[in-house]
């Protein structure tokens, strides 16, 4: 009587384990993902509820530091009063003007110059001094110099939140540029790629990283430029309502404008953020 012969079974082949290891890494990349925006999310909620329990215990002083349930009820006076709705519109759409205007202006003027000074040693000589200079010097201390080139209103206004864009994004896109691999350049060399081609698909992608952290970093500072320059002006806007609140200790209305403010960098910063990682995959968190 003959047996039938028994049949292993096949070996896992390489390419099983390497999909297996891919299909793992995903997952704790996602894992890791969900547990920061997790992170992103709870830090303020737990802020929030510390700031409102040291209100209600007595710890803060209620006519300063009104808890976040009243500045949530506050806020709902904007959206059914139409007096103070019509306030609120007109102050964000002046401080919107200025800021679009101001930080388009400067970041791409930033855009530029900073590459020009990261790909042309005589153009980074003779224009570090000058940057290197102004950078420092007090946004807001330029404010009156503004005012005498281009006059009180929005265009000084605009001009000091251009000049303010326009060193951080500069400063990044030069150090982004400089910073790069040597090793692509070395390549490029190599195979003897056009210098157009060159600034197009090695170096600009290269930098994309500071370039975005520049940008990210120059909206911030817009938008401290902006309230400041709205506090000294008194000429409408979200900082002149901050400012005006303050005065007449309207102090729930001043946090509105606060929250405003911050929401809107927070928003503006995170949408820069995925742009960056849309544009730069490789260097995405």
């Amino acid at each position: 009587m003959t047996t039938a012969p028994v049949r292993s079974a096949p070996a896992p082949s390489a390419h099983t384990d390497v999909s297996v290891q891919v299909e793992r890494l995903r997952r704790d990349r996602t894992r890791t993902r969900h547990r920061r925006q997790a992170w992103a999310v709870l830090t303020p909620l737990v802020l929030l509820g510390l700031w409102e329990l040291a209100t209600r215990v007595g710890v803060l002083d209620e006519r300063f530091f009104p808890p976040p349930t009243a500045i949530l009820h506050d806020s709902l006076k904007f959206a059914f009063d139409a007096q103070m709705r019509g306030e609120l519109l007109d102050a964000l759409g002046q401080s919107g003007m200025r800021l679009a205007v101001g930080f388009l202006i400067g970041a791409v003027a930033g855009l530029v110059v900073g590459l020009a000074t990261g790909l042309h040693p005589v153009t980074r000589y003779a224009l570090s001094s000058v940057i290197n200079g102004i950078y420092p010097l007090p946004k807001l201390a330029l404010f009156p110099l503004m005012i005498i080139f281009f006059g009180v209103g929005n265009v000084s206004m605009i001009a000091l939140i251009a000049l303010g864009v326009f060193f951080i994004v500069c400063i990044n896109t030069s150090s982004g540029v400089l910073y790069t691999n040597p090793v692509y350049g070395d390549v490029a060399t190599a195979f003897e790629i056009p210098r157009l081609v060159r600034l197009r698909s090695i170096t600009v992608p290269a930098a994309i990283p500071s370039i975005v952290d520049g940008v990210r970093l120059g909206f911030g500072q817009a938008l401290i430029i902006l309230v400041s320059t709205e506090f000294v002006s008194g000429d409408g806007g979200i900082g002149y309502l901050i400012w005006n609140s303050w005065q007449v200790l309207d102090v729930p209305v001043m946090f509105v404008g606060l929250a405003i403010v911050g929401l809107t960098g927070w928003l503006v910063s995170a949408a820069i953020t995925r742009l960056g990682n849309h544009l730069a995959p490789w260097h995405a968190e």
